[in-house]
C-alpha cells in the first residue's frame, strides 16, 4: 500500500468536520491549552518552560508530554510530573423532544505527583489550581459552537502517587445532521436526511 501525503491531507479534514466531534473538539481544547502561559507554568516542566517563549512559541512541545488528549499516562514515570488529560463523549438523551440534539461532555483530568503537590509561587495544591484556570478558560464559553458550562469538578487519587480532580462540562449541541463520506476522490460532508442512504 503506497501512502501519499495527499492521503494524510485528507484524514486531517476531520480536524473541522463537524460529524467528527471527538477530533474537532479535542484540537480546539489542545489549541485553548497551548496558548494559557498560566496553565503551562503550573504544569512545572522546568525543562520545555526554559524553551517557551513569551508568545507561545515552543508551547507546543507541552502536547504529548503533559498535556495528554486521552486518559492513560504510563504507570511508572522517570520523573515526578503534572498532566491535564482531556477526553470527549456525546450521549443522546432517548427521552429528549428534540431528537436532533445531544449532550456533549469534555472531561478534564487533572493528575499532580504527590511530590509536586503544591505550586511553589502561591502555595496552592497544583490540581486545584489548574481546575480553578480550566474552568476560568473554558466555563460558559462557546469554543465549541454553543456555550459549554461546569456540571462536576470532583476531587480523587489514583493510587498512592497522584491527586486528581475531574471536571466535567457539558453543552447541549446538535446531533450529526451531516456525514462524511470518502466518495473515492475525497472527503464529502452532506446534510443528512430521509433520502440519503448510507
Amino acid at each position: 500500500m503506497t501512502w501519499t501525503d495527499d492521503d494524510t491531507r485528507r484524514l486531517l479534514l476531520f480536524k473541522d468536520r463537524s460529524d467528527a466531534d471527538e477530533v474537532r473538539i479535542k484540537e480546539t481544547i489542545k489549541r485553548v491549552l497551548l496558548n494559557d502561559k498560566y496553565i503551562l507554568h503550573v504544569l512545572d516542566n522546568k525543562e520545555l518552560e526554559m524553551y517557551t517563549e513569551d508568545d507561545g512559541t515552543g508551547a507546543d512541545a507541552y502536547f504529548g508530554v503533559n498535556i495528554l488528549p486521552f486518559y492513560n499516562i504510563a504507570p511508572t514515570q522517570s520523573a515526578t510530573s503534572t498532566f491535564i488529560c482531556y477526553e470527549v463523549s456525546c450521549e443522546k438523551d432517548r427521552y429528549a423532544k428534540n431528537s436532533g440534539q445531544k449532550k456533549l461532555r469534555i472531561i478534564f483530568y487533572v493528575l499532580v505527583d504527590q511530590k509536586l503537590i503544591y505550586d511553589a509561587e502561591t502555595g496552592i495544591a497544583k490540581h486545584d489550581l489548574l481546575s480553578a484556570l480550566i474552568m476560568n478558560r473554558f466555563n460558559y464559553t462557546n469554543y465549541f459552537g454553543r456555550k459549554v458550562h461546569l456540571i462536576s469538578n470532583v476531587p480523587s487519587v489514583t493510587d498512592n502517587q497522584y491527586s486528581c480532580r475531574t471536571l466535567i462540562f457539558e453543552q447541549l449541541t446538535d446531533d450529526n445532521v451531516v456525514k462524511t463520506a470518502d466518495m473515492g476522490y475525497g472527503f464529502e460532508t452532506r446534510f443528512a436526511n430521509k433520502d440519503i442512504v448510507y
